[in-house]
């Protein structure tokens, strides 16, 4: 039985191991550390901690439908709807996680292709909890691939970081040509009775065309035991941070005065614009004190950014 049970453990270890080495990348050295600490329970990335979730999207009779998919916990995954009525052929898929958010050791990968002239909608049913960790950390690593002419809009819901979470987040983008991405962003740090925050955080966002140029590379790490949230040029008294970017599309320069005016329309929040190099598209960076507010100038960029792309407004997807 011991022989047994020693040999399943190797087994599962090595299997951790080898998801690990597959989800890792260029870590900050904080969050290197944290992801190779042993867990008293489970390793990270085995069996039930280990996520998947690959979709493969296709035009099929004027619609955009699934082709493939592939899911485990703790992902679910629905057939899409189309519920855009100004665009009804855009796919709405909604990404489940039952589990009740991500601890420590969790490994997941997100896998999108989507196939030429593809529309997808892709967010998540409820807000992401990233829970307390005393050892090791979570990761994520989430991967794009649009082909010629696709346009998807991925908005999933906040991420919430309570105190002692260790989270790292990958997201790597394939943009074929004349593809378009816009991508939003919504984290909140929850701050404990005596005001300590999440333990390191750490997230990278490189897009590249199907010449493997790079068109925008962002990254973003904190670690606030050794710099303060609050302090100037960090987050001061906004525990609310989000971002946006539309990657693709040549974008004019004037999309950054009126996206300006946009941000400065809503009250509680303070943000910018900035186009990405080449004119490739256009990035927006915004904090608040409140989670409504930074929401809220997320959706009025999206709603702008997607009149000056698709010609139609944005949509309150049900959820």
């Amino acid at each position: 039985m011991d022989r047994t049970r020693a040999a399943f453990r190797l087994t599962e270890a090595e299997s951790a191991l080898s998801t690990m080495e597959q989800l890792s990348w260029d870590l900050p050295r904080a969050l290197a550390v944290c992801h190779e600490e042993l867990l008293l329970q489970r390793p990270a990335g085995s069996a039930g901690k280990n996520g998947v979730c690959e979709l493969t999207f296709a035009q099929s009779a004027g619609r955009t439908r699934v082709q493939r998919s592939f899911v485990t916990h703790p992902f679910h995954f629905t057939a899409p709807w189309h519920l855009d009525p100004a665009l009804p052929g855009l796919a709405a898929a909604y990404l489940q996680t039952p589990a009740g958010g991500l601890i420590q050791g969790d490994r997941t990968r997100l896998r999108i292709d989507c196939g030429a002239h593809t529309q997808v909608h892709l967010t998540t049913q409820a807000a992401e909890k990233i829970h307390t960790m005393t050892a090791n950390c979570a990761v994520q690593h989430v991967q794009f691939t649009l082909q010629s002419g696709a346009y998807m809009e991925y908005c999933p819901e906040p991420i919430i970081l309570f105190p002692g979470a260790r989270f790292a987040q990958s997201l790597e983008v394939r943009l074929g040509q004349e593809a378009c991405l816009f991508l939003s962003e919504v984290y909140l740090s929850r701050r404990a009775g005596d005001g300590t925050t999440f333990n390191v955080f750490s997230s990278r966002l490189r897009v590249r065309d199907d010449e493997d140029r790079l068109l925008l590379h962002e990254r973003s790490f904190a670690l606030p035991h050794h710099h303060r949230l609050d302090g100037p040029g960090v987050l001061g008294d906004s525990p609310v941070w989000g971002q946006a970017f539309l990657v693709g599309p040549e974008v004019p320069a004037g999309c950054v005065r009126d996206l300006h005016e946009i941000l400065a329309s809503v009250a509680g929040v303070v943000g910018g614009a900035t186009l990405l190099p080449r004119g490739r598209g256009v990035g927006v960076k915004v904090v608040g004190t409140e989670v409504r507010g930074v929401r809220q100038a997320v959706f009025l960029v999206w709603d702008f950014l997607r009149r000056q792309q698709l010609n139609t407004p944005a949509v309150v997807f049900p959820k």
